[in-house]
Parts: structure tokens; sequence; C-alpha cells
């Protein structure tokens, strides 16, 4: 095949009639016939019949097995099949060789293949210029409901011959982005990667919009498999008795932090909005007042003293001063003037005693701030975190109040329901499943996502800043990605690959990002993962984006061109006539666009960072009950 293809004016042409199998019926009724025959025409001591009728059949054999891969090729065009495999042998595979993924059955896509797809694309609906033998319409038959359950066109897959991929889990190191139309074996894919980087030793966190049960159910199952049931926490809002509860401000190296982590969440255009930049500063006083008088930031707390509690803050923090200052007697000696100062309002005298006297030795950021903040105008300030509000209405709304703002406890409650820290997890290992439950409440579980991934993108800072990039590799999946899309997701697309973080972003197609963000950052989301896993999509934009990393090759086309004349000039005889065969090379597209939305559910294409362009097909996993 390679010399054929060396060859300057080689076509190939897998789709004629199989000729071979003609001769190869032939050769061998005619092997046949002669060793039956034979022996009463030939009256001789040397059995020539067996001779000539043995030469007949090895003929016959050697032209079927010269047919076999046409015919096998061809048959592939109109069948299609559900890949099945068990859980252990699944595990056992990536267990057997923890440097390598299992990337189900496919094939490295190439110029043959976009060759044979062009001439595929060129026949007529039902294939009619193939011709299957009478021998092989049963079996097709057999897979004909299969294919059509599959849907999509099942010659794609065909075009060339599958065997197990692998991928060195390096590969992975370079983020991936997922693209599928729903019902197309998208969660399949993810469960079958996420499954894979468990095997692997990574820590896995996975932020689901939709609660898919078979994927949950699977990683659980992995996670039992393997030692690592009491390590799978499950994060459910509509599901608080079986949720575990999560502290997204429980873990930080400065208190900036904590502020960048709210507002990151807020609406708005750039991280230079005003309304934004209002917001963190006020989250960041009422969080350096709160450590100031020795209380835990939560959001709860948090949400309170910004919307209504400021003033009784402010209040504790001045008074911690004066204790300090003044000693514990300090209401009882200067209070009555204290609150002389303020017209009746101890805080308000508090405030101007702070300073006019304490300032100057005694100022602190913590103080400052909250005393700010009580003494801005009150109208201002409510326009300005008019979108801060519902954030915090949102995400200390019940359950999510016990979820989100635990409080430590030793009751029984509290063993079912354990304490997750993310930077913990990322440290020690296990598997976090976030389940958003975003169909019941969009707006909520964005927010949670969100806030999430912002405390997953400072965990990987601070194995950054304290760690040097070592510990567990962590594997990161986000499901319907474009819902939770924010700046820390984008800021660990680009740089936590450093600090072990391998992202795996998932959506439905490119116009989603581009809806959530605009198409610059959309392009840049999709240019900072170095994977690309494409199953059917049907919008032109992201179909275009996929082939496009495919390539171009020269695909070659025969034309004819038949014409005939007579002269006026000439006698009744003279006539010209010619035929031409021309042979043409053009630059197109490996794969071709249109495509994609043909291709079956459970089937994808890929393009990896080691370079290679993958036609793949899903394995379906399929769970192993244990024996009684």
């Amino acid at each position: 095949m390679a010399a054929d293809r060396s060859r300057q004016f080689w076509m190939e042409n897998l789709f004629r009639p199989v000729f071979e199998l003609k001769l190869a019926q032939i050769w061998l009724l005619g092997g046949l016939f002669t060793l039956i025959t034979g022996g009463l025409a030939f009256d001789t001591q040397v059995p020539a019949h067996l001779v000539v009728g043995g030469v007949m059949i090895v003929i016959s054999i050697i032209r079927f097995r010269q047919g076999l891969p046409l015919l096998k090729r061809q048959f592939q065009l109109f069948v299609n099949y559900f890949y099945m495999i068990s859980d252990i042998e699944f595990r056992t595979r990536n267990m057997k060789d923890k440097e390598t993924s299992f990337l189900g059955r496919g094939f490295e896509w190439g110029p043959e293949h976009a060759q044979r797809a062009y001439q595929v694309m060129s026949m007529s609906t039902e294939f009619h210029e193939i011709k299957l033998p009478l021998v092989l319409k049963p079996l097709s038959k057999k897979y004909e409901e299969t294919t059509r359950k599959l849907g999509g066109r099942s010659w794609i897959h065909g075009l060339g011959d599958e065997k197990e991929v692998t991928a060195n889990e390096s590969v992975f190191h370079a983020h991936s982005v997922i693209f599928g139309n729903p019902g197309t074996g998208k969660t399949t894919l993810l469960k079958m990667l996420s499954s894979g980087a468990l095997h692997r030793g990574n820590v896995i966190i996975i932020i689901d919009p939709k609660n898919d049960s078979a994927w949950r159910k699977g990683i659980q199952a992995e996670c039992k498999a393997i030692g690592m049931e009491d390590r799978f926490f499950f994060f459910h809002p509509s599901h608080p008795s079986k949720s575990c509860r999560i502290d997204p401000m429980s873990s930080y190296a400065r208190t900036t932090e904590l502020a960048s982590r709210i507002a990151s969440l807020l609406p708005g255009e750039s991280e230079s909005d005003p309304f934004v930049q209002f917001a963190w500063k006020c989250i960041y006083q009422i969080i350096e007042a709160m450590l100031y008088v020795d209380e835990k930031p939560q959001l709860t707390s948090v949400g309170y003293y910004l919307m209504s509690g400021k003033r009784q803050l402010a209040e504790r923090c001045l008074n911690k001063l004066f204790l300090k200052v003044y000693g514990p007697e300090w209401v009882t000696a200067m209070g009555k003037d204290i609150a002389k100062l303020g017209q009746g309002d101890m805080l308000a005298g508090m405030i101007y005693h702070y300073q006019m006297n304490l300032m100057s030795e005694h100022s602190c950021q913590a103080l400052d701030g909250i005393v700010s903040m009580v003494t801005h105008d009150a109208q201002h300030m409510s326009k300005m975190l008019s979108t801060t509000a519902p954030l915090f209405a949102q995400l200390t709304s019940k359950p999510l109040d016990e979820l989100l703002s635990p409080k430590v406890t030793m009751t029984e409650d509290d063993n079912l329901r354990p304490l997750v820290d993310v930077d913990k997890l990322v440290r020690t290992g296990g598997v976090l499943y976030v389940a958003l439950d975003s169909l019941s409440d969009a707006m909520v579980a964005s927010a949670i996502g969100k806030l999430v991934l912002a405390d997953v993108c400072a965990a990987s800072a601070r194995r950054y800043n304290y760690e040097e990039g070592e510990g567990r590799r962590v594997s990161l999946f986000v499901d319907e990605a474009h819902a939770c899309i924010n700046d820390p997701l984008i800021n660990m697309l680009a740089v936590a690959r450093g600090a072990k973080f391998e992202l795996y972003v998932s959506s439905q197609t490119l116009p989603d990002y581009i809806a959530k963000t605009d198409e610059a950052q959309a392009r840049r989301i999709l240019g900072l993962a170095s994977n690309l896993f494409c199953l059917r999509v049907n919008d032109d934009i992201t179909q275009k984006y996929a082939t496009e990393n495919f390539g171009e090759a020269s695909i070659r086309a025969v034309g004819f061109s038949l014409n005939s004349g007579t002269s006026t000039k000439g006698t009744l005889g003279e006539f010209s006539g010619g035929l031409k065969e021309q042979l043409t090379d053009t630059r197109e597209k490996i794969f071709p666009a249109t495509m994609l939305g043909d291709l079956p559910n459970l089937q994808y294409i890929a393009r990896l960072a080691d370079g290679r362009k993958i036609k793949g097909r899903i394995p379906f996993i399929t769970e192993t009950k244990e024996a009684a």
C-alpha cells in the first residue's frame, strides 16, 4: 500500500466492486470441479487432477484474502455497534499502566481517511454503488436497529481500522476542551476521563450542573473499588441531608483573597467595573473588621455585616480598642461623655472620640475601614451594592446557609454531613462531586459553581506559593462550563499547569461561551487548552473551529470529459470526438466540517497535545455485579 501511495498517479478506490471475490468464487468452483471429476478423466499414476485442483483452490484463497479487506471496509459503511466494556476490565487497563490513559477504540485520522470521506460523500444516499454479497445481508440486518439508535452516519468510523487508543497521561497536563450536543455521549466521555484520572492517583473535583446520576454513581463505584469510599464527597443543595458541607472561606493566605473570591462572582463587564471595585472594598473592610474582633469570616456573617450589621461590627471593633486603651471600666468612666459627643448615639460618639484622640496612635486598617463604611453616605452605598445584595441572598438562603457557611459542632448530623476543605482535599486526596442543580435554580447554581471554582483557584495559588508546584495532581472537571465561567477558571487554564492542575472544560457549543463572555474571551478559553474532544455538533461555528484544528490535505479527484463534433465544411462522414481523464489535487479540510453533524452517538474526534488527530469510539462502561 505504501508503495502504491508513492506512485505519482496512484488513486485509491475502496468502494469499487470486489472483483477479487468473484475471481475467488470462480477459482474455488473450478478447483472443486477438477477434484471431483478429474479422476474420471485422467487414468494416470500421477494424480494430476489433485495437483491442478489444489492449485486452483490455493489461488481462490489468495484472491479471497485480497478481497476481504475491501469487503470488510464496505461492510463497515452500513453498520455500527455499542462498544461495551466492564468496569473491571476498564479498571484493570488503567491500573496496569498508570502512565497512559485509555480513550476507547479508534484510529489516527489522516489524509487517506479524508480521501475516502470525500469519495463516500460523492456516492448516492443508499450507497447503491456498493453491492454487498448475499451472505452479508442477514448480518447487516442484525446491526440495523443498533445503527439507527446510535444515529448519525456509521460510515465515518468505518473509514479506518480501529484499535484501542491510549494517550500518555502527560497529554492531559495541558488541559482539555470538550464539545458535544446533548445525548451524544459527552457525559460518558467525562466519566471515562475522570475514572482514568482517578486510577492514576489524581485528586478529582467535578462540577456538574445537572447531577448526572450515571457519572456520580460511576465515579463513586470506582472510589469504592480502589478503597477510597470514605474519600468520596457529594455536594447537592437540593439534598442537604445527604450533602457534604463546603466552607469556601476557610483557608486563605491574605484577607484580600477572600474579598476577591466573593467579588469574582459579581456581574460586571471587567475587573475595573466601579460597582465591582466598590463591592470588593466593602467586603474587604468587613472581613478585616471581623478578624480584628477574632470572628471567623463566613458567607452568612459577611453578608449580614455588609447589608445591615455594619454598625454592630464597628461598635465591637471600637469597643475592643477602648478596652485595650482605657481598660474594662471605660464605659462607666467615660461612656456618658462619649454618648454626648454623638448626641445620644453611642457609636457616633465612639467614632468621633477615636478620630480626635486615638486615631493618630492606634490607627489600623481594620478600624479605619469599618469606620469609613459606617460614615459613608448610606444612600450611595445602597446603590453601589445593588448587585452585591442579591448575591449574598442567593448564597446564604436555606439550605446554603448550612452547606456553605457551616458551624463546626460535634452533633451526629455533622458526622453524616462531612465538612470539606478544598485546600486540604487537594493535599490529602479524594473526590469532590459538586452537583449544582441548575435545572431548578440556574442563577444560584451559577453562583455556587463560581464560588467553588474560586476556592479551587486559590488552592492552586497556595501550591504555587508554598509548595513550589509539588503535591498530588488535581483533575478539575467542569461540565456546562459556560454557566459558571469566571476569572478564576480562566486563570487556572492560563497558569495552573505548573501547580499540577489539569482542567477538563465541557460545553455544548462554542457560542455558549460567546454568549456568556464575548468572542475574544471565548477564543482565549479554547486557545488555553491543548486537547480538543468534539462529539456531534450542529452549529457551524463549532464545526468550523473543531475542523480547523485538523488542518488541510491534498485531495485527489478524477474528472472525465467526453466531446464530439462535426464540421459544416466537411463531408457527412467527417466528425471528431475524444475522451479525457484528468487527475487533480485540491487543498481541502482533512475532516470536513459537515461530518461533525453526522457523527453517531458515542463517537468523537480529538486533537491531542502530542499532535495526533484521533477518530474515536467511546466505551460504555458496564457495572459488574458482585457475586452473592
